[in-house]
């Protein structure tokens, strides 16, 4: 009999462990998913083909009034210059509108540019 009690006594022992597991993945699942994966950034290299220099770039979703912060930051790009911008996109939605200042304090739209589909654009008022 005592052999009989050692076998239900390892059966019972893997039995706890299995459950432990599973309530172990359904306390997991019931998180919910993993945390989503960084931003998406975009790398577009900006070229200034008017005749002034542009002192500040905002970005927003196209059609949207959600605009980011200045990014070029305290640098400028002169005319003819190239200068990399880092556009997030979190929602993944590729398409935005620029807003761009000149230095005269002119500012220039242009909607719906699709920043997915190059990493460069040129700017011309």
């Amino acid at each position: 009999m005592k052999f009989r009690i050692v076998i239900h006594a390892a059966v019972l022992a893997a039995l706890v462990s299995s459950a432990a597991a599973v309530g172990a993945r359904a306390q997991s699942t019931a998180a919910g998913p993993p945390s989503p994966t960084p931003a998406a950034v975009h790398l577009v290299k900006l070229t200034n083909a008017a005749k002034e220099p542009v002192s500040a770039v905002y970005v927003a979703p196209a059609g949207t009034l959600d605009l980011s912060d200045d990014l070029l930051g305290k640098q400028t790009a002169g005319p003819g210059r190239t200068v990399t911008l880092k556009v997030k996109d979190p929602k993944g939605v590729c398409v935005f509108d620029l807003e761009v200042l000149m230095s005269s304090g002119d500012d220039v739209t242009k909607k719906g540019v699709n920043l997915c589909t190059s990493d460069s654009y040129t700017f011309a008022p």
